[in-house]
């Protein structure tokens, strides 16, 4: 704008020198052509330099806009070659209110940004599911013995096999072969032997070389032992090799067995000794898990189990009764139920038929067992009443993106959020006042502090090419479920009105600044020296 005003400044003053010169010239004959001339000339030199524009209003058919996002084929046929980049599609719509059609082609386009053409009528032509892996889950945080179990799905699109490894610490810790042209499910476990953060890596191998390479970033804390008392009629193997993995996992046991009436044997694992033989109330206060056989349960039990502690009986049935408020949990080759689940107050109690687990160490499927018992640890304790819980969407925390932090907190003030120091700023749901959340914008991948009240947890942000094949498949499911929900996916397109701002073309001043000049050049050469002639 200063350079338009310096312009225009300097052309009057130069049309006034014009003026002036030609006013002063003894031959006042032609004097106001030559007046109007030289205005003209001055006045078009300016708009050649300043251009001209004004708004008018159009009428014509909305328009299309061919979205090509990651994953378009690039010898397909269906859509112009030449294109921009668009590094903001919202801000692009919102100059062009003309587009009412979006055609979206290859792996579409993620939760957010869809939620911004939910006017628009969209068509998507999908490109095929990407080769890697598409699904991949595990345990961000880990007990010290709670094994590291990667599940996922692997598509495999080439003619050639691909092998799957589980890397840790530098050793090859699990593997699976896929054969070509498939999609398996994979299921990787191993016993993490360090303290604190860790990245594995999940690698795809075809041959010798690496088709992909992704972080499986966890934490392995210390937490509290689960306290365990164990009460069994007789001694037998069941009991044995149970108390041996239980204790080979830091869980803290209490074992008593009856050797005759009134006559226990007592062992004790990772805590100190405890007088046994009266189960009682105050006893089972510190007690997280009671595992018993049907004959030793008693009132001070079920009392017990009403106020939140876990119980898993044993029982010779086989196999058990289907019972309506029972929750099934394991069922044999038949389909009956072998094990079973029922809450009693605040408390969980379940039930199972299998005496010989043990069988399964015997036979080398320790992973088998683990997961048994595993299982119903998780299904009968108490779970732990957090002060904060927090999630974060998207869910693969990338680099250099946005992240929304949503924070759950046990009262409704404002909760004190840091990301690696940076404070961030946080808003109140307005229905859930205990519910907050917050945005940032993670600049370095691996690890970052996140502090909520004074409490430390740690995630994990990733590269922009990791996991990619999972955020396109992920993109391809969000897209198409977008499209067959949308309402406006028959939208009829009909013709609009729609401002335009048009430019005069400067042609016009170039051949009026051509002509005003012309004349004053002939003026001066030529009709000047006719009339001192006369």
């Amino acid at each position: 704008m200063e350079f338009n005003y310096s312009v225009i400044l300097i052309c009057l003053g130069f049309a006034f020198f014009l003026i002036v010169k030609e006013i002063r010239r003894n031959d006042t004959s032609r004097l106001v052509w030559r007046l109007v001339a030289s205005i003209f000339m001055v006045i078009s030199f300016v708009l050649l330099i300043i251009p001209i524009t004004y708004s008018t209003k159009m009428v014509a058919p909305a328009r299309e806009l061919n979205l090509l996002t990651e994953g378009t084929s690039l010898d397909s046929n269906s859509y112009p070659k030449r294109g921009i980049h668009l590094a903001d599609l919202n801000y692009h719509l919102k100059l062009h209110p003309e587009i009412k059609k979006i055609n979206v082609y290859g792996y579409g386009l993620s939760v957010n940004e869809l939620k911004t053409l939910k006017d628009y009528q969209l068509t998507f032509h999908p490109s095929t599911i990407p080769s890697g892996f598409i699904s991949a889950s595990w345990p961000k945080k880990l007990g010290i013995s709670t094994q590291l179990v990667v599940q996922g799905v692997y598509h495999n699109s080439i003619n050639r096999a691909v092998k799957l490894k589980l890397l840790g610490l530098g050793d090859d810790l699990d593997s699976l072969s896929i054969k070509a042209n498939t999609k398996v499910k994979f299921s990787f476990s191993t016993q993490p032997k360090q303290i604190g953060k860790a990245v594995f890596n999940l690698i795809a191998l075809r041959d010798k070389d690496t088709l992909s390479a992704e972080p499986i970033p966890f934490e392995v804390v210390r937490k509290p032992p689960i306290r365990i008392l164990i009460l069994a009629s007789f001694p037998d193997f069941e009991y044995k090799f149970l108390k041996k993995w239980l204790y080979e996992n830091q869980y803290a046991v209490a074992f008593r067995s009856q050797i005759s009436k009134d006559k226990y044997s007592t062992e004790f694992l990772n805590q100190k000794a405890v007088n046994l033989n009266q189960i009682n109330e105050d006893l089972l206060k510190s007690i997280d898990l009671v595992i018993c056989d049907e004959g030793e349960r008693s009132v001070a039990i079920s009392t017990a189990v009403n106020n939140g502690m876990g119980l898993i009986v044993r029982v010779n049935n086989l196999p058990l009764k289907k019972v309506v408020d029972h929750q099934p949990l394991l069922k044999d080759e038949k389909g009956m139920v072998i094990v079973d689940r029922r809450l009693s107050g605040m408390g969980k109690i379940i039930t199972t038929t299998l005496s010989e687990t043990y069988q399964w160490q015997l036979a080398g499927k320790q992973v088998d067992y683990s997961r048994f018992w595993s299982l119903l640890f998780t299904k009968s304790l108490r779970k732990k009443v957090e002060e904060h819980t927090f999630e974060i969407d998207p869910k693969w925390l990338t680099m250099d993106e946005q992240v929304r932090l949503m924070v759950s907190v046990s009262d409704v003030k404002p909760p004190l959020i840091f990301i690696d120091s940076v404070k961030i700023a946080t808003r109140q749901n307005m229905e859930l006042p205990f519910l907050w959340d917050g945005f940032f914008w993670p600049k370095i991948s691996g690890w970052h502090i996140l502090t909520v009240n004074q409490s430390v947890e740690n995630i994990y942000s990733y590269k922009r090419t990791d996991w990619k094949a999972i955020k396109n498949f992920d993109k391809l499911k969000t897209t198409l479920n977008f499209i067959a929900n949308s309402r406006n996916a028959q939208l009829k397109l009909e013709k609009m009105e729609y401002p335009v701002v048009t430019t005069v073309n400067k042609w016009w001043f170039f051949f009026i600044f051509l002509t005003m000049i012309s004349f004053l050049w002939y003026e001066q050469r030529f009709l000047a020296n006719e009339t001192k002639m006369l």
